[in-house]
């Protein structure tokens, strides 16, 4: 084609190269990111000058058609390997970037999202679907998949599509998990098992420290005095001995079913649970002296028992580790972060405090600061407070100076996501 009868493409602009500011023109559009520009070419001094101009715009536009297609968001969610769909509000499928076996693209799009879900799973997939268009808020969830082939486990991120002010429908990103349940599966089944011989030991276990503790009494009640002052402190040292083996099995056996026992998560007034547990300390409460404030707290989906535990494990170690000749002061605060929601809690004592340099110890099984004979326990306390908090999404941390007492600090969600 003769550079000077170059005739625009249907819908582009049309600039005669007459003037110089028409040809400037022209190489502003180009430098705006318009290369689909393009000028006719006339007679005259400006005519080479025209000609390489659109030579130069032809170049860019195969460029950048090239980048587009081959980078582009097409390319992205065409070659994505997270499955994806956008549903309208009526629930229609109006887009997806993969195949279903036997089934067109043509075939899918416009169709019911349930017909694609199998009956016991429409419920379940409906419900996070409804609520997002509902509230404008992410949900997720997983499922089995329905597919003769391909992954055997999903998990879908359904997220809201807005126009303006109004949610018009939602995106659903779907990942291959299977792995990630396989290895679930196996965990729940290793924990079954271990809960399994943690009940059968714990029993076996008991049982001899039982007798040990029965005859040791009777002993120290038929034979005291046959004993003598030596027999009798050897046999009171037996009994303490046995005693401590018999709260660390406790202990042990109340760890492990944290993680292990399965839990049911309900919404839950931690006010209510605080009195619950207060109730249960008042005989420790009155003879330490101490007093214990709180106010309202919020309420949070979780598990009723872990949340009365998580309380009685904290408020123990408040009254447990207090200064000598101090009534211990415990408060108790609760607040909501409306951004992440996020409930926090903390637990503030005037106690004996500890430095912050031993802060991740103190969470491990085992883990003492101070002798068993300044004071009793196991080590497992706090230890099982950080998993509570882990098995509901959150985390546990602390804020302490020698002498000054302590402030322990629970973060959960207020709402639960992801069955745990």
């Amino acid at each position: 084609m003769d550079a000077r009868t170059l005739d625009e493409a249907p819908g582009t602009a049309s600039l005669e190269a007459s003037t110089p500011d028409e040809l400037l023109e022209l190489i502003a559009r180009l430098a705006a990111n318009e290369p689909h520009a393009r000028c006719r070419v006339s007679e005259g001094p400006l005519a080479p000058m025209a000609v390489a101009l659109n030579n130069l715009a032809a170049t860019l536009d195969a460029r950048r058609t090239l980048a587009h297609e081959l980078f582009g968001i097409e390319m992205l969610v065409a070659q994505s390997p997270i499955m994806m769909m956008t549903v309208d509000a009526e629930e229609r499928i109006r887009f997806l970037n993969y195949s279903v076996p036997g089934l067109t693209p043509s075939e899918i799009v416009g169709r019911s999202l349930y017909d694609f879900a199998a009956p016991e799973q429409v419920e379940i997939i409906q419900s996070h679907v409804r609520r997002v268009l509902r509230t404008g808020e992410p949900s997720s969830y997983e499922v089995r998949s329905v597919l003769p082939s391909g992954p055997e486990w999903f998990g879908t991120k359904v997220a809201p599509i807005r126009a303006g002010d109004r949610v018009i429908g939602v995106t659903m990103s779907m990942m291959d998990i299977t792995d990630l349940k396989r290895t679930q599966f196996r965990l729940e089944q290793s924990n079954r098992e271990l809960e399994s011989f943690a009940s059968v030991a714990s029993h076996d276990l008991q049982e001899p420290l039982r007798k040990i503790q029965t005859f040791s009494e009777r002993l120290g009640t038929t034979y005291s005095e046959a004993l003598g002052t030596e027999g009798r402190d050897y046999l009171e040292r037996m009994n303490k001995a046995a005693a401590r083996m018999r709260k660390l099995i406790d202990d042990l056996l109340s760890y492990s079913r944290v993680s292990s026992k399965a839990q049911t998560f309900v919404q839950v007034n931690l006010t209510d649970t605080v009195r619950g547990v207060l109730g249960d300390l008042e005989t420790t409460i009155e003879q330490a002296g101490a007093t214990v404030s709180f106010g309202e707290l919020p309420a949070v989906e979780a598990a009723p028992p872990l949340m009365r535990q998580l309380f009685q494990n904290l408020l123990s170690n408040a009254l447990k580790f207090r200064q000598e000749g101090i009534a211990p002061a415990i408060s108790i605060h609760g607040t909501v972060e409306a951004e992440t929601r996020q409930v926090q809690l903390r637990v503030e004592d005037n106690g004996i405090g500890f430095e912050e340099k031993y802060l991740d110890r103190i969470f491990k099984v085992f883990q003492r600061l101070h002798g068993r004979s300044q004071y009793e326990g196991t080590g497992i306390g706090l230890a099982v407070c950080r998993k509570i908090a882990e098995r509901h999404g959150g985390s546990i941390s602390a804020r302490s100076t020698p002498g000054q007492g302590s402030t322990f600090i629970v973060t959960l969600p207020l709402k639960q996501t992801l069955p745990r």
